[in-house]
């Protein structure tokens, strides 16, 4: 089940477009990852940003739409 923190950092990477390019950014690593998201005030877990990371693809914006509203995430 995803926290509802992961879904509030969905739903703001979703909102702003320097934000989602800035976490991409840091997705490869993890814990670089939460670091991130920590330092910007997000209460995330080390198990969130593994579950981003191994989507394996960048989030697109159909992909941030349905995370956001809490259905098919991970994607297939």
């Amino acid at each position: 089940m995803r926290s509802s923190e992961l879904n509030r950092l969905l739903e703001d990477l979703q909102k702003d477009p320097e934000l989602l390019q800035e976490s991409r950014r840091q997705l490869h690593n993890p814990e670089m990852a939460l670091r991130w998201a920590v330092d910007r005030g997000y209460r995330l877990t080390l198990g969130d940003m593994v579950e981003l990371s191994e989507s394996d693809r960048e989030l697109s914006d159909d992909d941030l739409e349905q995370a956001a509203g809490g259905d098919g995430w991970p994607p297939p």
